[in-house]
C-alpha cells in the first residue's frame, strides 16, 4: 500500500507507466447504455463513477442537477472532479491524496525555479515522473509542508493574456468565462464557510495563482477542499439560470468556446484559494506538461 495516492483523470488514450502506486489512472466510465471502455487496455483504470464496498458516494450525487442533459454531457461537464471526489469518499488507506490529469503532473526531481516543464508524451517520461526517487522527493516535501502544488505564476504572465491588463484572479477568469457562476460561486464559498469573509478579497487583489491546480495533500486537508468545493457548487446549480450552458445550442456572452467546462475552472482557482484562506504551507515545483 503506497503512503500517496494520486487520482489522474484520464478521458482519452494517452502514454502512461502503470507500473507505480501512486499515481492511479481513473476515468469516469458512466452506467448502463452510457458506459464506456477504459481509455486503453495496457493497464488498470479505475471507473470513479461504479461505487463498490468502500465507495458509495460518487460524482453522481450531483446528477439531479444536470437532470435535463444527458449523462455523457454530465460527466465531461465535471471532468477531473468526478476523480477528486472519488478520491475523498473512496476510502484510500494513504495518508496524502492528490489531484492530477492524464498529461499534467508535478516535477518533483529538484528544485528547478521554472514555473513549467513540458516532456514528450510517452511512457518512459511518465516512468521517470512516476519513480521512486519522484515518490521519495514528495514525501520529503510533504513532511515539511501542508501541501506540494505547481509553482505559481505572476497573471500578466499566464499563456491566457497578451499583457498585464489583467491583474487578479477575478480578473482574469471573467476575460474569457460566464460572469454568473463566478459571482454564484463565491457566494457559495462563504456558505460553505462563512470563517473565509476575511480571505475573499485575495480573488481581486492577488497578482499571483497557481493556475492548473495539480498538488497533493494531507488526506484531511483534500478532503475538506473538495468537500468545500462542491458545497459552492451545490450554491452555484441551485441558482443558475442554465447548469450546462452550449453554444452549440444558444448564444452566450463570453469568449469561452466550451462555457460548460465552468467547473474546472472554478476549482482551479478555488485551489490556491483555499492555500490562501488556510494559511497552509506549501512547496510550490514545476508543473510537467507532456505532448
Amino acid at each position: 500500500m503506497s503512503n500517496i495516492f494520486i487520482g489522474t483523470n484520464f478521458h482519452k488514450d494517452f502514454p502512461f507507466c502503470f507500473d507505480q502506486d501512486w499515481l492511479i489512472p481513473c476515468y469516469a466510465g458512466g452506467t448502463g447504455p452510457d458506459e464506456y471502455h477504459p481509455p486503453n487496455d495496457k493497464g488498470k483504470f479505475i471507473n470513479v463513477t461504479v461505487k463498490n464496498r468502500r465507495y458509495n458516494n460518487t460524482i453522481f450525487d450531483f446528477r439531479h442537477w444536470y437532470s435535463g442533459i444527458s449523462e455523457d454531457k454530465f460527466l465531461r461537464a465535471m471532468g477531473t472532479q468526478a476523480t477528486d471526489y472519488y478520491t475523498i469518499n473512496s476510502a484510500q488507506d494513504a495518508d496524502y491524496l492528490g489531484s492530477a490529469c492524464y498529461r499534467r503532473f508535478l516535477w518533483l526531481d529538484s528544485d528547478r525555479t521554472m514555473p513549467r516543464i513540458t516532456m514528450t508524451a510517452s511512457e518512459e517520461s511518465y516512468q521517470h515522473l512516476t519513480s521512486d526517487q519522484m515518490k521519495d522527493n514528495a514525501l520529503k516535501y510533504l513532511k515539511e509542508s501542508d501541501i506540494v502544488i505547481n509553482r505559481e505564476v505572476e497573471i500578466r504572465q499566464t499563456p491566457y493574456l497578451l499583457l498585464s491588463e489583467y491583474g487578479s484572479p477575478e480578473s482574469q477568469y471573467l476575460v474569457s468565462q460566464l460572469k454568473e457562476y463566478w459571482f454564484l460561486f463565491k457566494e457559495g464559498i462563504l456558505k460553505a464557510n462563512p470563517s473565509y469573509t476575511s480571505s475573499m478579497k485575495w480573488f481581486t487583489e492577488s497578482k499571483v495563482c497557481n493556475f492548473e491546480g495539480v498538488y497533493v495533500t494531507k488526506k484531511h486537508l483534500m478532503r475538506q477542499l473538495v468537500t468545500e468545493y462542491f458545497l459552492a457548487m451545490d450554491h452555484v446549480w441551485d441558482n443558475t439560470k442554465k447548469v450546462y450552458p452550449d453554444k452549440e445550442k444558444d448564444s452566450y456572452d463570453c469568449t469561452e468556446p466550451f462555457p460548460w467546462r465552468y467547473p474546472g475552472f472554478l476549482m482551479e482557482r478555488f485551489v490556491p484559494f483555499f492555500i490562501h484562506a488556510n494559511k497552509l504551507k506549501k512547496t510550490e515545483v514545476p508543473l510537467v506538461v507532456l505532448g
